[in-house]
């Protein structure tokens, strides 16, 4: 069976589990390429040891687009004389409008790179490593939903592709110790035919018993070369399923 690309598409995007994933893989995506921007390695992997600390001067401060509670946040920059001569320039991220033009406060910078330095403020002290850090348990947390989404879609997708279609009937439903929105998550053992006298059993988990069992048969795509292997047509997202139906199954 053919499947058109916005059919694969709907496929992909009609899983909770897919636009969670998406959703937080995107903004991790954003937190890692800005931080990393803003964020010195240097600083990153230094020991507290590498630092001395020194006098600086706030010479900017620039409110971001950015907010938290209704916070702005902003970007401090400042000046400071590690060698008492050479003058070396710095900034930070805070949700505080606190500091000010010519205000004076606390940097520490790197004994061997007098050029890398930090804020040593007691708020939102090495904030771009915080929020670095933040995006990769983002890009995780995607990927923890993501990869088991893709990789069911994709199977369901070539059982789609060279499937052929049958009616399942359901034989027995077992409860797991598993739920979803408060449902229990039941194992389903579906059986239909994949020739003369020859029958198949395939079991799926769903919450959705009542969907499912409704009529105690169901519409499903198995694949002839491995006929174990089953979709039932009514867990797929909605379009694709009607998509399917409207194929293999002409009224």
């Amino acid at each position: 069976m053919f499947i058109p690309l916005r059919i694969r598409l709907l496929h992909n995007f009609g899983r909770t589990s897919f636009i969670i994933g998406f959703l937080f893989g995107i903004i991790g995506l954003v937190f890692v390429l800005f931080f990393s921007y803003k964020l010195n390695w240097r600083l990153l992997l230094a020991d507290k040891n590498d630092f001395a600390p020194a006098p600086a001067t706030i010479t900017e401060s620039v409110e971001t687009q950015y907010t938290a509670n209704n916070v702005p946040l902003y970007e401090y920059h400042y000046r400071y004389l590690p060698d008492g001569k050479t003058a070396h320039y710095g900034s930070f991220l805070e949700y505080s409008g606190t500091y000010r033009e010519g205000q004076k406060i606390r940097i520490e910078y790197l004994v061997d790179s007098p050029e890398v330095s930090r804020f040593t403020g007691t708020d939102r002290r090495n904030f771009d490593q915080i929020m670095f850090l933040a995006g990769i348990g983002l890009l995780l947390t995607g990927f923890f939903f993501l990869y088991p989404s893709i990789r069911k879609t994709r199977r369901e997708r070539k059982i789609l592709i060279a499937g052929l279609p049958a009616t399942g009937k359901l034989i027995h439903a077992e409860p797991t110790n598993l739920k979803v929105n408060e449902q229990t998550v039941y194992k389903l053992t579906y059986e239909y035919a994949t020739g003369p006298n020859k029958s198949q059993k395939f079991s799926v988990r769903s919450h959705m018993i009542r969907n499912l069992s409704e009529e105690h048969v169901e519409n499903l795509v198995y694949d002839p070369r491995k006929p174990s292997s089953a979709v039932i047509i009514d867990t797929l997202p909605g379009p694709v399923a009607r998509y399917v139906t409207r194929i293999l199954y002409p009224a």
